[in-house]
């Protein structure tokens, strides 16, 4: 595990001094405290920083071809290292160490461009092949390691995090207002777009190639979830083949050379990871969880410990408070775009909580959008049976759902009735949308309406297009694993678990597992209103029947209790008129009314709130330059 950067250029040899790429590294020095390296030739300058995890003799990066002309950095594991050695070595390939890189490049030199198709791991590759004069970069499947990318006049900049390339000459920070109008709705910035104008993402499941001669690119993908559809089989086999390849998809990841753990939730997908690690393992598994000691509606805890001590583990728990949100400037800068998942709070501290203890932690990332874990899955359906109704019936149910004394009821009877007329691209958009279409009008200055473009419903509609002649739930479940999770949940995870030197692995999210499970009919996914049926299936018997009967809670976080403790008043201190108004994008007027409008219990009103504030701080942090990152949230004026 570890974080990469660097330059390529093309037209001749680099001019760029090699302090920069020093200051490049530098920036990732939370991803890989452990040691740096860096490889620089004429056209090529390669950099790491390594989080020492397999092989902590041996493996230190760049790994070089016996040849010298291939060179590899790698952010990440491959979990069948060991396997591929074996069948490379049996093809005459000789090693020098124990290092899974080293395995990168002899996958490389038998297989070419094809060799990520051997991978079985998370990972972002670097790889230069002096001989063919090109880079070629590489994301994992799905998108669980991040890479970014900037061309520069003759140089291709990249690195594992934003912060990286900013470093390079050059590289200014100039918002992209196509992906700002996506934040506003998504409350993350999606697809192959960063915040700033000229940085993209690489797409998960694609390779980047680089040609040092002409300066051309080249995308291409080399794996499609899409194409995994089909198959049927009986019920029976079907749960016992799903059990055998969580089972092995878990006991891959137990590889390492330090000490690992795992975070425990007490849901089923954390659950079912942590009883399958105790059954591999030959001690206790050290397990981490957050409560909520003072929200007894949000905390999990007693769920967590029946877990702990069914498994017998070696149990931690940290309990959130307001005053953990006093780190949210810290917890931005590391995100490098606006994130407002308020859930970043409580998983950093119980990511501190883990690193104090452990260098590897396994998760449950993965399991919502792969078995149908989201009670949106639910939901939807209902909208659907919603739509079968004469039109007259419709509008009888918006105006009792208007005029019942339920708070909050209306709202989400008048919304169910609005999606039922919406194409489905729309309204599986809509279940996850923050600010919608006419909100950002109402937000937005005039000279800024042009940027509300819907660049997240075309991205939706294009989801949709791929996964086309299958059930609505299904087809939400697509579009979630491929936009929601890589660059919302999985951006999450990465970021915040390297805040504080500490890997993360997903063991539903192995490519095996997924393609098996895309092929099952979606009635053994959300059967009636029973979410993740196949998953529970598949685990009940290594689990408490209190974890598989539970419904699902999910993690959140209690904005009515934090603002008990102030954070209401520093919100709209950060958010103030005279602030908005210097920031020049929004109507100070609009945000004015919010703020005067909410009241804390209201889940999508503090949404929006927490939208504009973490986007507030994210400006003052990396566009205006002069606010400290260390500096906690009460102390932001």
């Amino acid at each position: 595990m570890c974080g990469i950067c660097g330059f390529v250029c093309f037209e001749g040899a680099s001019d760029v001094d090699s302090d920069v790429l020093i200051r490049m590294s530098d920036t990732l020095v939370h991803r890989g405290p452990d040691s740096r390296g860096e490889h620089l030739d004429g056209n090529v300058a390669f950099a790491n920083r390594r989080l020492s995890i397999v092989d902590l003799d041996g493996g230190s990066q760049p790994k070089y071809s016996e040849d010298g002309t291939v060179c590899v950095v790698y952010n990440g594991e491959i979990y069948n290292h060991r396997d591929l050695r074996k069948v490379l070595e049996h093809q005459g390939h000789r090693f020098a160490s124990d290092s899974d890189t080293e395995v990168v490049v002899h996958a490389y030199e038998q297989y070419g461009d094809d060799f990520a198709k051997h991978l079985n791991g998370m990972f972002a590759i670097a790889l230069w092949d002096r001989s063919l004069g090109k880079v070629l970069f590489v994301r994992d499947r799905l998108g669980i390691k991040p890479l970014y990318y900037s061309r520069q006049g003759r140089y291709l900049v990249f690195g594992s995090e934003i912060k990286s390339l900013l470093a390079f000459p050059g590289v200014e920070k100039s918002i992209d207002f196509e992906a700002l109008d996506m934040y506003l709705s998504l409350r993350y910035v999606p697809d192959t777009h960063s915040i700033f104008e000229g940085i993209s993402k690489l797409a998960p499941g694609h390779m980047l190639s680089f040609d040092v001669n002409s300066g051309d690119i080249e995308i291409e993908n080399y794996w499609e979830a899409v194409s995994c559809l089909g198959e049927e089989v009986n019920e029976s086999q079907m749960i016992e083949e799903v059990y055998e390849l969580i089972q092995d998809s878990v006991k891959i990841r137990l590889m390492s050379d330090v000490p690992f753990g795992a975070f425990l939730s007490g849901g089923v997908d954390s659950s079912a990871v942590v009883a399958t690690m105790s059954r591999l393992m030959d001690e206790p598994v050290k397990s981490f969880s957050i409560g909520f000691g003072e929200d007894p509606r949000l905390d999990e805890q007693a769920f967590a410990e029946n877990v702990a001590s069914s498994c017998k583990t070696d149990h931690r728990n940290v309990n959130c408070t307001a005053a953990e949100v006093e780190n949210l400037p810290r917890l931005l800068y590391h995100l490098d775009e606006p994130f407002s998942d308020p859930i970043i709070v409580p998983f950093h501290q119980v990511s501190r909580l883990a690193a104090d203890h452990v260098k590897v932690v396994l998760t449950g990332e993965g399991a919502d959008e792969l078995f149908g874990g989201y009670t949106r899955y639910v939901s939807d359906k209902r909208v659907r049976q919603l739509g079968r109704l004469p039109r007259l019936a419709l509008d009888s149910v918006e105006w009792i759902g208007r005029h019942v004394p339920f708070s909050g009821l209306g709202e989400i009877v008048s919304q169910a009735v609005e999606m039922v007329g919406m194409p489905s691209h729309q309204r599986y958009l809509r279940w996850v949308t923050a600010f919608t279409r006419p909100e950002k009008f109402d937000l937005l200055l005039p000279d800024f309406h042009r940027i509300v473009n819907n660049g997240a419903e075309q991205l939706y509609e294009g989801l949709v297009k791929e996964f086309e002649g299958v059930d609505d739930t299904s087809q939400m479940m697509y579009v979630e694993l491929k936009s929601r999770l890589p660059e919302c949940m999985l951006a999450r995870t990465d970021r915040i678990t390297m805040a504080v030197s500490l890997e993360a692995r997903t063991p539903f999210l192995d490519h095996r597992l997924v393609e098996r499970v895309l092929r099952i009919p979606v009635d053994y996914k959300v059967r009636g209103q029973n979410e993740k049926y196949l998953l529970k299936k598949a685990v009940e018997s290594i689990l408490p029947a209190a974890v598989i009967k539970r419904r699902k809670q999910g993690l959140a976080v209690p904005f009515a209790l934090w603002t008990r403790f102030g954070i209401n008043e520093q919100i709209k201190r950060i958010l103030s008129a005279a602030a908005v108004k210097r920031r020049g994008i929004f109507q100070a007027g609009y945000v004015k009314n919010l703020l005067d409008r909410w009241s804390p219990r209201q889940a999508r009103h503090s949404q929006l709130i927490w939208s504009l504030l973490c986007f507030e701080i994210w400006c003052r942090i990396y566009l205006d330059g002069d606010l400290d990152p260390a500096t906690p949230l009460s102390e932001v004026t």
